[in-house]
């Protein structure tokens, strides 16, 4: 028998009895099985890490543990409770906080009103009926009730109050100066970095028992990767219980006393994070046929999993390493590679420039974020613009997709101005977008997210001719048509958003950190995805993207910001050479 919905039942009291105990957790999504028999168990105090490729279940597995899906099997027990099929909310009550693979904050609220929201939970003053907020019909009376209090606070509400501004404070300054300085800004203008640092900040300040978070430095570059590092083991230190998912197999041997690698749905290895990494099935889950070189050099240097952030120590920031990319297990070539250096320039004679920005200025508020940026993407190119976190990449690319109007300076498509352009307009000129984080439509299906895609198409004919030609390109996707697209592992939601992008017949896509939270293995087939649609669709590309090596080594041409500035431009290989691109990286620059 088990507990009823909000209400869970007590199991066996036992002295030994762990925190989160998961037994034969099974679920499907239309047939397809994306968890099967997972069982774990984790100690209070514990770090437990999961682990795997794209698609094998790491990511469904905490959402049934955290309430956000219902298991269609298993049981899931907590603090000697049965907990399995609560609500996320139930389950945030019951003291499981976590943070999510894309980041999700409140944009326009500031730092710290974001992790004020975190607080709620701890709040009693304030919620004299909290019990009655989960019965639907009683909802009003502690809604107005908490409204009242909020006007007119009474004492016990003020020294809350007070309690409250103290955590805050608290988790705001865990991240010292990256989050400080910014605590009143809007959280849109944030660096990606900042804004998952204070998604971790919402998550803690509520105490929760366990802490799960589902890959915390996903886009963070190494030395951001390692500053994370650190503050999670700060918090590991004080005795934080932690569920982690991640690919970056170096952060789980840093962190975690035991690692779950699963593949398929199942585990496949359990154990201490050095004996499960070593394991011959995770590593050919991870890379396929490939396999690390036993000559490789050490330290991120060639080997392919170093390149790629997945084994190479994250607390070191290595140099590029301008070796030829196709020795380091790249299978694709650049241009660059098969003619001279100048092969693939914008401005190079004979090249006709599709899109070009001259001297743009754009600013969020007081804060300028580009400074005199100019920049061109030729017709069947790949551009590549690098920069660390904060640099303008992502501004860069709003501009161009006119969500953020620039103060100076002009866009121009194919020759002609779109400087103030509206973006529906701009997509119909034929620019597309692979937005960071994916970004489809959770609650729709890989069909419907695909017509979405098609909104400027009006003949219908051609539009179903395009859905079977995005079937054809991405075979996953025909298997997945009719599942929710907030359903698909992280690789299978950047297939849809491609395909989403292809379906308004683009000239020019514009890619935001196309490779963020992927395997390896799934890296390689998302680079190779990017080269085809330049060289098999003539569509021109301008990629933006955290890992320098990996985008040049696709790319025909680069340009590398710092803190607004095109600081560096050049052909692909000879970026790869340039000890002033690691230097571009390292610089200190003005987080948003």
């Amino acid at each position: 028998m088990t507990g009823s919905r909000h209400n869970p039942e007590p199991v066996r009291d036992n002295a030994d009895q762990p925190l989160l105990s998961v037994r034969n957790l099974s679920k499907s999504f239309q047939g397809l099985q994306a968890v099967a028999d997972v069982n774990m168990d984790l100690a209070s105090g514990q770090v437990i890490g999961i682990i795997g490729p794209n698609g094998s279940g790491k990511s469904t597995t905490i959402n049934l543990i955290c309430g956000f899906l219902k298991p269609d099997s298993g049981q899931i027990s907590l603090k000697g409770r049965t907990v399995t099929g609560l609500p996320a909310t139930d389950m945030a009550e019951q003291g499981v906080s976590r943070t999510f693979q894309n980041g999700r904050v409140f944009p326009t609220m500031s730092v710290e009103e974001n992790v004020a929201v975190g607080f709620h939970r701890r709040l009693e003053a304030h919620r004299p009926f909290r019990r009655l907020e989960r019965w639907p019909i009683l909802r009003w009376i502690p809604l107005l009730t908490q409204t009242w209090l909020t006007l007119v606070p009474g004492p016990a509400c003020r020294r809350e109050a007070v309690v409250e501004r103290k955590a805050v404070q608290s988790e705001i300054d865990r991240f010292s100066e990256r989050l400080e300085e910014h605590r009143t800004q809007a959280a849109y203008t944030l660096s990606y970095a900042n804004r998952r640092r204070t998604e971790i900040a919402r998550a803690h300040v509520s105490s929760p028992d366990i802490l799960v978070l589902d890959e915390p430095t996903a886009g963070m570059n190494q030395s951001e990767t390692a500053e994370v590092l650190q503050q999670l083991l700060e918090l590991k230190a004080q005795g934080q219980t932690m569920l982690l998912v991640e690919h970056k197999i170096d952060l789980i041997e840093a962190l975690c006393d035991q690692v779950i690698a699963m593949d398929g749905g199942r585990i496949i290895a359990s154990g201490p994070p050095r004996q499960v990494s070593a394991d011959p099935r995770v590593i050919t889950a991870y890379l396929g046929d490939r396999r690390p070189r036993n000559d490789a050099p050490v330290n991120g240097q060639a080997d392919v999993l170093a390149r790629q952030n997945a084994l190479a120590p994250a607390t070191v920031v290595e140099p590029i390493d301008g070796q030829d990319p196709d020795s380091t297990g790249t299978k694709l070539k650049t241009k660059a590679e098969s003619s001279d250096d100048d092969r693939g320039k914008p401005t190079a004679e004979g090249d006709r420039t599709l899109l070009s920005l001259d001297a743009v200025d754009a600013s969020y508020g007081p804060v300028k974020a580009l400074d005199h940026v100019s920049l061109r993407v030729p017709q069947g190119g790949i551009v590549s613009l690098l920069g660390g976190n904060a640099s303008g990449k992502s501004t860069t690319m709003k501009t161009i997709l006119g969500l953020l109007a620039p103060k100076e300076g002009t866009i121009r498509l194919d020759g002609r101005e779109i400087t103030h352009t509206p973006t529906r307009d701009r997509v119909r000129s034929g620019i597309a977008s692979v937005p960071e984080a994916r970004r489809v439509f959770a609650a729709m299906s890989v069909e419907e997210n695909l017509r979405m895609g098609a909104y400027t198409q009006r003949e219908r004919s051609q539009i179903e001719e395009d859905l079977e030609a995005i079937y054809e390109r991405f075979p996953r996707l025909a298997e997945r048509r009719g599942q929710q697209a907030g359903t698909l592992s992280g690789g299978e939601q950047q297939m849809l958003a491609f395909g989403r992008a292809l379906m308004s017949h683009p000239r020019l896509i514009c890619m935001d950190e196309p490779t963020m939270g992927l395997s390896p293995k799934l890296v390689d087939q998302v680079l190779e995805q990017i080269a085809s649609l330049r060289d098999q669709l003539g569509i021109s590309i301008l990629l933006v993207e955290q890992q320098a090596e990996l985008a040049l080594s696709i790319a025909d041409y680069g340009y590398v910001l710092q803190n607004g500035l095109i600081r560096l431009e050049g052909p692909a290989r000879q970026l790869l050479n340039d000890e002033r691109v690691r230097q571009a990286y390292l610089g200190k620059g003005t987080s948003r």
